[in-house]
């Protein structure tokens, strides 16, 4: 996880957006589908499905994150380590959406631009470190 280094770093609070089953507690969840691949049994990855598992194109998967996790109007930023066709991304800001956070900006350690996954992410501000073709 990259995101809990970042906030403690920054001072803030972290709440994790696993992949369903994952949580503890009462939560939110929402279903996404995977475009490049199918999320791999038994992983404990949350913030990308799919990664080194067998690709079938058009799986599906959830995502969720606890229900008391976020304040309503609580401002958040989505941080992930990859970007590629940005389902998970955008399944992360929809269900945040949900639970009335306000999502100020979604970053990303590597983005693979030639996926134009951050065109998913409407008018929300994306950032990444490193980019590829």
């Amino acid at each position: 996880l990259i995101g809990t280094p970042l906030a403690q770093r920054l001072g803030i609070g972290f709440v994790p957006v696993r992949k369903k089953g994952k949580l503890p507690g009462a939560t939110e969840s929402i279903s996404y589908s995977l475009e490049y691949g199918k999320a791999r049994p038994g992983s404990s990855r949350g913030s990308r499905c799919g990664g080194q598992g067998g690709y079938t194109r058009g799986e599906g998967a959830e995502l969720e994150v606890q229900s008391d996790a976020v304040e309503p109007g609580q401002k958040v930023v989505i941080v992930d380590d990859l970007l590629a066709t940005g389902g998970t991304m955008r399944a992360a800001c929809e269900l945040l959406k949900r639970l009335k956070a306000e999502i100020l900006e979604c970053l990303v350690i590597i983005e693979l631009k030639a996926l134009k996954g951050s065109e998913k992410l409407n008018s929300i501000p994306f950032y990444s470190l490193l980019q590829y073709e």
